[in-house]
């Protein structure tokens, strides 16, 4: 028992420091829309390579302007790069997080922020809030004379010129088109990150609880260690010993163990993705036993599109169209993580599934394109993609790195 004891003590010892650093950083990455994790930066010079370069996947959008290419915008969770010399130097023109930008027919900018949707009327260079103030808006089309937007992944609305909410309401699915197999990467992938077990923010309430819990118990854990050494020099430390130590061994730590163990396994298995990758990909996980997030979906819009009174939105399942907002059918399957128009076709760019275009009312393979692109421009009559793997764009050069990387 004194063995177990003094192991438990120094485990506990070294352990405390990574559960603290894991459970403060895990809170604030579900928590990513917050705009101080953006704005709060440090100095590349006092930071690792492999960091700083990490730091450039917080661009979710590059546009070349209709109306005049050798204006180019970054967009991101650090805000609106702006270039008018084709893209050899930028300036910031914003610090508002922006989840994507798109630009209609009269090259009018809008934008998806973390504070509603913004206007810029002058090619990028001003911004100012246009609707929704407040909002986190999470995708956004643009068509004509409306505009169709996402608040936090769950609630639709489409816009008039103005600003003014013509239509909105919440995508529910029947439950008969959500019932999909899916691959055991998916699910590992849903489970770490806070979005694979229950809807209604649940999941992220549950992994928000766990991780100040373990704060606490490790928080309690040092202090318990500290009153423990020092209580035969003074009394007074064995009252609130009593108190820690009845937190520290609290039955609420048990409810715990169950997130803490998924989370456990599920990281062991994506920080080594490229040893598991075939088994993960290979191994299918049957819809009778998906936990039940899958069998709603209603807050998994990721992307979405409005044209002609038509209705698309794209989530983990595929792309899913309705003409009313409120009947839904599935008319491509996989995963569709960004929805844009391009040349006047709908493109979509998969992850983890293939990249498609739709055109003549059938859907197309669009073939030796990135992985998961944020976007596609044409320059030079050529047709160019912005993914994380883009080398033929230069990206802005910042001289700091966000709190958020």
């Amino acid at each position: 028992m004194f063995k177990l004891r003094k192991i438990h003590k120094y485990a506990g010892i070294f352990s405390g420091v990574v559960l603290i650093l894991l459970s403060i950083s895990g809170f604030f990455l579900n928590h990513d829309n917050w705009k101080f994790l953006y704005t709060t930066t440090f100095s590349n010079s006092y930071l690792p390579e492999a960091t700083i370069e990490y730091n450039q996947r917080l661009y979710n959008s590059y546009k070349v302007d209709i109306k005049d290419s050798s204006v180019r915008l970054y967009v991101g969770f650090r805000g609106v790069y702006r270039s008018e010399n084709g893209g050899q130097d930028y300036t910031q023109v914003s610090s508002i997080p922006f989840y994507d930008v798109v630009q209609n027919k009269n090259g009018d900018y809008y934008g998806a922020t973390t504070e509603g949707v913004y206007l810029s009327v002058d090619k990028g260079k001003h911004w100012r809030p246009w609707a929704l103030k407040e909002r986190v808006i999470t995708s956004i089309s643009v068509n004509e004379n409306k505009v169709l937007v996402a608040v936090d992944k769950k609630k639709l609305y489409l816009l008039d010129m103005n600003g003014k909410c013509i239509q909105q309401g919440v995508v529910r699915i029947k439950k008969e088109l959500l019932k999909q197999d899916i691959r055991l990467s998916r699910l590992i992938r849903d489970v770490h990150y806070g979005r694979g077990i229950f809807d209604d923010g649940l999941s992220l309430l549950w992994n928000d609880l766990v991780a100040w819990w373990l704060i606490i118990l490790a928080f309690t854990g040092y202090l318990l260690w500290y009153l423990i050494r020092n209580i035969r020099y003074d009394k007074t430390y064995k009252k609130p010993l009593s108190l820690f130590l009845k937190i520290h061994r609290s039955s609420v730590v048990l409810l715990a163990i169950i997130p803490l163990v998924l989370l456990a396994i599920t990281g062991i298995l994506l920080d080594h993705n490229n040893f598991f990758a075939k088994f993960l990909a290979q191994t299918t996980v049957s819809k009778e036993i998906l936990p039940p997030i899958y069998r709603s979906l209603k807050e998994d819009i990721w992307s979405i599109d409005y044209k002609d009174g038509e209705y698309m939105i794209g989530n983990r399942y595929g792309v899913y169209r309705s003409s009313n907002m409120k009947d839904w059918s599935l008319v491509s399957k996989g995963f569709a993580y960004r929805m844009m128009r391009y040349k006047g076709t709908l493109v979509v760019s998969g992850m983890g599934s293939a990249n498609r275009y739709y055109k003549d009312n059938k859907w197309h393979i669009l073939k030796n394109t990135p992985h998961m692109f944020r976007s596609v421009n044409s320059i030079n009559n050529q047709d160019h993609y912005f993914a994380f793997s883009t080398k033929e764009i230069v990206l802005p050069m910042v001289k700091s790195t966000s709190l958020y990387t």
